[in-house]
Protein backbone atom coordinates (compact mmCIF):
# COMPACT_ATOMS: atom_id res chain seq x y z
CA UNK A 1 0.00 0.00 0.00
CA UNK A 2 1.00 3.31 -0.71
CA UNK A 3 2.05 5.40 2.39
CA UNK A 4 2.34 8.88 2.31
CA UNK A 5 3.12 11.90 4.62
CA UNK A 6 0.78 14.09 6.32
CA UNK A 7 3.32 17.47 5.82
CA UNK A 8 1.36 18.58 2.79
CA UNK A 9 -2.81 18.47 2.27
CA UNK A 10 -3.72 16.43 -0.56
CA UNK A 11 -3.79 18.37 -3.88
CA UNK A 12 1.19 10.22 -13.87
CA UNK A 13 4.91 9.61 -22.79
CA UNK A 14 4.46 9.45 -24.34
CA UNK A 15 4.35 9.18 -27.38
CA UNK A 16 6.39 11.61 -28.92
CA UNK A 17 4.78 11.13 -32.58
CA UNK A 18 6.75 7.95 -32.92
CA UNK A 19 10.15 9.03 -34.27
CA UNK A 20 11.71 6.53 -36.74
CA UNK A 21 14.13 7.06 -39.42
CA UNK A 22 11.69 8.46 -41.93
CA UNK A 23 10.28 10.75 -39.66
CA UNK A 24 6.84 10.66 -36.67
CA UNK A 25 4.28 8.39 -37.39
CA UNK A 26 1.64 6.88 -34.79
CA UNK A 27 0.34 8.48 -31.83
CA UNK A 28 -1.17 6.47 -29.63
CA UNK A 29 2.01 5.97 -27.36
CA UNK A 30 2.46 1.98 -27.97
CA UNK A 31 5.78 3.07 -29.56
CA UNK A 32 7.46 4.61 -27.15
CA UNK A 33 10.39 4.79 -25.81
CA UNK A 34 11.72 4.60 -29.07
CA UNK A 35 15.57 4.98 -27.89
CA UNK A 36 17.22 5.52 -23.97
CA UNK A 37 15.52 7.91 -22.20
CA UNK A 38 17.73 10.82 -19.89
CA UNK A 39 16.26 11.56 -16.16
CA UNK A 40 17.87 14.67 -15.75
CA UNK A 41 18.85 15.20 -11.67
CA UNK A 42 20.42 19.20 -10.82
CA UNK A 43 22.37 18.08 -8.59
CA UNK A 44 25.55 16.09 -7.70
CA UNK A 45 26.03 12.06 -7.61
CA UNK A 46 25.87 10.77 -3.83
CA UNK A 47 23.08 13.40 -2.19
CA UNK A 48 19.30 12.28 -1.61
CA UNK A 49 18.22 13.54 -5.07
CA UNK A 50 20.04 11.85 -7.17
CA UNK A 51 20.00 8.74 -4.60
CA UNK A 52 16.37 8.55 -5.28
CA UNK A 53 16.50 9.35 -8.87
CA UNK A 54 18.27 6.64 -9.31
CA UNK A 55 16.13 3.91 -7.32
CA UNK A 56 13.06 5.40 -9.35
CA UNK A 57 14.82 5.37 -12.74
CA UNK A 58 15.75 1.54 -11.63
CA UNK A 59 11.72 1.02 -11.19
CA UNK A 60 11.04 3.45 -14.44
CA UNK A 61 13.16 1.46 -16.59
CA UNK A 62 11.53 -1.90 -15.59
CA UNK A 63 7.90 -0.13 -15.87
CA UNK A 64 8.79 1.25 -19.76
CA UNK A 65 10.94 -1.57 -20.90
CA UNK A 66 13.81 0.65 -21.73
CA UNK A 67 17.01 2.18 -20.78
CA UNK A 68 16.50 5.55 -18.10
CA UNK A 69 19.84 6.96 -17.89
CA UNK A 70 20.11 9.28 -15.01
CA UNK A 71 22.35 12.26 -15.89
CA UNK A 72 23.61 14.78 -13.42
CA UNK A 73 23.80 18.44 -14.74
CA UNK A 74 24.42 19.70 -11.01
CA UNK A 75 24.99 23.55 -10.76
CA UNK A 76 22.54 26.60 -10.25
CA UNK A 77 20.67 24.83 -7.01
CA UNK A 78 19.11 22.75 -9.93
CA UNK A 79 18.81 25.49 -12.47
CA UNK A 80 20.76 24.26 -15.32
CA UNK A 81 19.26 20.70 -15.59
CA UNK A 82 15.30 22.58 -15.34
CA UNK A 83 17.02 24.51 -18.60
CA UNK A 84 17.73 21.49 -20.09
CA UNK A 85 14.84 19.77 -19.42
CA UNK A 86 13.02 22.95 -20.49
CA UNK A 87 14.90 23.03 -23.74
CA UNK A 88 14.53 19.43 -24.72
CA UNK A 89 12.34 17.82 -26.95
CA UNK A 90 8.79 17.23 -25.68
CA UNK A 91 8.57 13.62 -26.68
CA UNK A 92 9.48 12.07 -23.50
CA UNK A 93 13.00 10.94 -23.72
CA UNK A 94 14.26 13.79 -21.31
CA UNK A 95 12.35 13.73 -17.75
CA UNK A 96 13.25 15.75 -15.08
CA UNK A 97 13.33 14.95 -12.16
CA UNK A 98 12.56 18.05 -10.43
CA UNK A 99 13.47 19.48 -6.67
CA UNK A 100 11.50 21.72 -5.23
CA UNK A 101 13.97 24.67 -5.07
CA UNK A 102 14.24 24.68 -8.50
CA UNK A 103 11.11 25.91 -8.81
CA UNK A 104 10.86 28.04 -5.34
CA UNK A 105 14.57 29.63 -4.43
CA UNK A 106 15.67 29.44 -8.15
CA UNK A 107 12.87 31.40 -9.39
CA UNK A 108 13.34 34.54 -6.78
CA UNK A 109 16.56 34.59 -7.03
CA UNK A 110 17.69 33.89 -10.44
CA UNK A 111 17.16 35.12 -13.80
CA UNK A 112 16.51 32.18 -15.49
CA UNK A 113 15.03 31.29 -18.59
CA UNK A 114 11.85 29.02 -17.33
CA UNK A 115 8.94 28.55 -14.94
CA UNK A 116 6.38 26.29 -13.52
CA UNK A 117 4.23 27.01 -16.92
CA UNK A 118 6.99 25.34 -19.10
CA UNK A 119 6.43 22.20 -17.15
CA UNK A 120 3.58 19.69 -16.31
CA UNK A 121 3.85 17.04 -13.18
CA UNK A 122 3.93 13.93 -14.04
CA UNK A 123 4.33 12.22 -10.58
CA UNK A 124 5.31 13.49 -6.86
CA UNK A 125 7.96 10.96 -6.04
CA UNK A 126 9.63 11.80 -2.78
CA UNK A 127 10.05 14.09 0.05
CA UNK A 128 12.70 14.49 3.20
CA UNK A 129 13.38 16.66 5.85
CA UNK A 130 16.19 18.77 6.63
CA UNK A 131 18.09 18.43 9.71
CA UNK A 132 20.64 20.74 11.47
CA UNK A 133 23.44 19.00 12.61
CA UNK A 134 27.13 19.72 14.11
CA UNK A 135 30.14 17.26 14.06
CA UNK A 136 29.79 14.49 16.82
CA UNK A 137 32.73 16.51 19.30
CA UNK A 138 30.93 20.68 18.74
CA UNK A 139 30.26 21.63 22.17
CA UNK A 140 26.87 22.39 20.82
CA UNK A 141 25.06 19.75 22.56
CA UNK A 142 21.28 21.14 21.62
CA UNK A 143 19.29 23.54 18.99
CA UNK A 144 18.88 25.80 21.86
CA UNK A 145 22.53 26.18 22.69
CA UNK A 146 23.10 28.01 18.80
CA UNK A 147 21.85 31.53 20.61
CA UNK A 148 24.17 31.38 23.60
CA UNK A 149 27.05 31.13 21.26
CA UNK A 150 28.87 34.69 20.91
CA UNK A 151 31.98 33.61 18.76
CA UNK A 152 31.27 34.32 14.81
CA UNK A 153 29.97 30.76 13.04
CA UNK A 154 30.04 29.53 10.12
CA UNK A 155 26.94 26.85 8.91
CA UNK A 156 26.77 24.97 5.41
CA UNK A 157 24.01 25.41 2.92
CA UNK A 158 23.18 23.84 -0.82
CA UNK A 159 23.67 27.25 -2.41
CA UNK A 160 22.46 30.72 -2.05
CA UNK A 161 18.90 31.04 -1.22
CA UNK A 162 18.11 27.33 -1.18
CA UNK A 163 15.87 25.47 1.44
CA UNK A 164 19.06 24.97 3.40
CA UNK A 165 20.14 28.44 3.27
CA UNK A 166 16.46 30.11 4.05
CA UNK A 167 16.00 27.36 7.01
CA UNK A 168 20.38 28.24 8.51
CA UNK A 169 19.25 32.06 7.81
CA UNK A 170 16.01 31.88 10.05
CA UNK A 171 18.12 30.48 12.55
CA UNK A 172 20.71 32.86 12.57
CA UNK A 173 18.22 36.07 12.38
CA UNK A 174 15.82 34.14 14.81
CA UNK A 175 18.50 34.03 17.53
CA UNK A 176 20.97 37.21 15.95
CA UNK A 177 23.62 35.00 15.80
CA UNK A 178 27.03 36.13 14.31
CA UNK A 179 27.37 33.73 11.34
CA UNK A 180 27.50 33.11 7.67
CA UNK A 181 26.90 30.30 5.45
CA UNK A 182 29.32 28.32 3.38
CA UNK A 183 27.25 26.93 0.47
CA UNK A 184 28.07 23.77 -1.61
CA UNK A 185 25.93 21.91 -4.73
CA UNK A 186 24.46 19.38 -2.30
CA UNK A 187 24.43 17.18 0.48
CA UNK A 188 27.30 15.14 -0.58
CA UNK A 189 29.57 17.76 -1.38
CA UNK A 190 28.19 19.51 1.97
CA UNK A 191 29.17 16.65 4.44
CA UNK A 192 33.20 16.76 4.32
CA UNK A 193 33.21 20.24 5.81
CA UNK A 194 30.45 19.36 8.26
CA UNK A 195 32.34 15.60 9.65
CA UNK A 196 36.07 17.73 9.56
CA UNK A 197 34.38 20.52 11.64
CA UNK A 198 35.05 23.12 8.61
CA UNK A 199 32.06 24.36 9.67
CA UNK A 200 30.66 24.57 12.81
CA UNK A 201 26.96 23.20 11.78
CA UNK A 202 24.85 22.93 9.04
CA UNK A 203 21.52 22.05 7.72
CA UNK A 204 21.57 18.99 5.45
CA UNK A 205 19.37 16.28 4.30
CA UNK A 206 18.36 13.71 6.21
CA UNK A 207 19.26 11.08 3.54
CA UNK A 208 22.59 11.87 3.18
CA UNK A 209 23.36 12.80 7.34
CA UNK A 210 21.76 9.68 8.36
CA UNK A 211 24.38 7.53 7.73
CA UNK A 212 27.03 9.59 9.74
CA UNK A 213 24.64 10.06 12.35
CA UNK A 214 24.86 6.36 12.27
CA UNK A 215 28.49 6.30 12.45
CA UNK A 216 29.01 8.66 15.47
CA UNK A 217 30.43 11.34 13.16
CA UNK A 218 27.32 13.72 13.43
CA UNK A 219 24.48 14.73 15.71
CA UNK A 220 21.51 15.90 14.78
CA UNK A 221 19.83 19.13 16.72
CA UNK A 222 16.81 19.37 15.11
CA UNK A 223 14.12 18.77 11.91
CA UNK A 224 12.62 20.73 9.52
CA UNK A 225 9.68 18.56 9.13
CA UNK A 226 6.43 18.58 11.64
CA UNK A 227 6.96 14.91 11.49
CA UNK A 228 9.59 12.63 12.54
CA UNK A 229 10.47 10.15 9.39
CA UNK A 230 10.52 6.06 10.38
CA UNK A 231 13.58 5.78 9.66
CA UNK A 232 14.85 8.81 12.87
CA UNK A 233 16.36 6.48 15.43
CA UNK A 234 15.99 9.05 18.03
CA UNK A 235 13.77 11.68 19.57
CA UNK A 236 14.39 15.34 17.99
CA UNK A 237 12.28 18.53 18.64
CA UNK A 238 11.18 19.96 15.39
CA UNK A 239 11.48 23.35 14.26
CA UNK A 240 8.27 23.92 15.10
CA UNK A 241 8.87 22.87 18.61
CA UNK A 242 11.45 25.14 18.90
CA UNK A 243 9.33 28.33 18.22
CA UNK A 244 10.69 28.56 14.30
CA UNK A 245 7.14 27.15 12.37
CA UNK A 246 7.85 29.72 9.00
CA UNK A 247 11.13 28.06 8.66
CA UNK A 248 9.26 24.46 8.48
CA UNK A 249 9.74 22.66 4.97
CA UNK A 250 10.77 19.69 3.26
CA UNK A 251 12.39 18.81 -0.13
CA UNK A 252 10.03 17.30 -2.63
CA UNK A 253 11.09 15.66 -5.87
CA UNK A 254 8.75 15.02 -9.22
CA UNK A 255 9.04 13.52 -12.39
CA UNK A 256 8.26 16.56 -15.11
CA UNK A 257 8.13 16.97 -19.03
CA UNK A 258 7.99 20.33 -20.77
CA UNK A 259 4.04 21.35 -20.77
CA UNK A 260 3.50 20.89 -24.70
CA UNK A 261 4.58 16.62 -23.80
CA UNK A 262 1.88 15.02 -26.11
CA UNK A 263 -0.73 13.68 -23.44
CA UNK A 264 -0.56 10.13 -25.15
CA UNK A 265 3.44 10.08 -24.12
CA UNK A 266 2.15 11.81 -20.75
CA UNK A 267 -0.16 8.86 -19.94
CA UNK A 268 2.44 6.03 -20.73
CA UNK A 269 4.67 8.09 -18.52
CA UNK A 270 2.05 8.81 -15.55
CA UNK A 271 1.46 4.95 -15.48
CA UNK A 272 4.71 3.89 -15.46
CA UNK A 273 5.77 6.18 -12.33
CA UNK A 274 2.48 5.68 -10.66
CA UNK A 275 3.36 1.83 -10.48
CA UNK A 276 6.83 2.69 -9.24
CA UNK A 277 6.33 4.91 -6.72
CA UNK A 278 3.27 2.73 -5.50
CA UNK A 279 5.31 -0.63 -5.16
CA UNK A 280 6.44 -1.78 -1.61
CA UNK A 281 10.25 -1.41 -2.79
CA UNK A 282 10.30 1.99 -3.81
CA UNK A 283 8.76 3.06 -0.72
CA UNK A 284 10.71 1.41 1.79
CA UNK A 285 13.69 2.69 0.04
CA UNK A 286 12.26 5.79 0.41
CA UNK A 287 11.49 5.60 3.98
CA UNK A 288 14.99 4.20 4.84
CA UNK A 289 16.41 6.85 3.59
CA UNK A 290 14.57 9.13 5.93
CA UNK A 291 12.16 9.96 3.05
CA UNK A 292 8.42 10.14 2.39
CA UNK A 293 6.03 9.73 -0.45
CA UNK A 294 4.26 13.30 -0.83
CA UNK A 295 0.69 13.60 -0.40
CA UNK A 296 0.21 15.43 -3.59
CA UNK A 297 -1.16 13.69 -6.35
CA UNK A 298 0.71 13.61 -9.92
CA UNK A 299 -0.66 16.61 -11.90
CA UNK A 300 -1.09 18.43 -8.63
CA UNK A 301 2.18 19.21 -7.75
CA UNK A 302 2.73 21.84 -10.81
CA UNK A 303 -1.02 23.22 -10.52
CA UNK A 304 -1.23 23.35 -6.97
CA UNK A 305 1.57 22.76 -4.59
CA UNK A 306 4.47 24.31 -6.41
CA UNK A 307 2.67 27.77 -6.50
CA UNK A 308 1.68 27.53 -2.94
CA UNK A 309 5.08 26.91 -1.98
CA UNK A 310 6.50 29.98 -4.47
CA UNK A 311 4.54 32.43 -2.22
CA UNK A 312 5.24 30.91 0.69
CA UNK A 313 8.94 31.54 0.58
CA UNK A 314 8.89 34.80 -1.42
CA UNK A 315 7.55 35.94 2.19
CA UNK A 316 10.39 33.74 3.82
CA UNK A 317 12.73 35.93 1.45
CA UNK A 318 12.10 39.06 2.18
CA UNK A 319 10.59 38.62 5.99
CA UNK A 320 14.62 37.40 5.97
CA UNK A 321 15.82 40.61 3.79
CA UNK A 322 17.17 38.63 1.41
CA UNK A 323 16.90 39.89 -2.09
CA UNK A 324 14.05 38.74 -4.96
CA UNK A 325 14.92 39.54 -8.69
Amino acid sequence: MRTRSALFAPWAVLTMLVVTACGPQGGDGSDFPSQNVELLVGFAAGGHNDATARKFAEGLEAELDANVLVVNREGGGGAIAATEAANAAADGHTLLFAPTGAFTSVLLQQDVSYGIEDFRSVEAVAENAFVIVVPDDSPIESFEDLEDVDDRMTYSAFGEGHQTHLIGEGIVQGYGLDAEVATFPGGAPALPALVNGDVDWGVQDITSALPRVRSGELRILAISTDYLPDALDEEVPTLGELGFEELQTAGSQALVVPADTPQEVYDVLAAASTAVVESDEFVEFVEQSGGAVPDVEGEAWFSEYMPTELERFRSLFEDLGLEVP
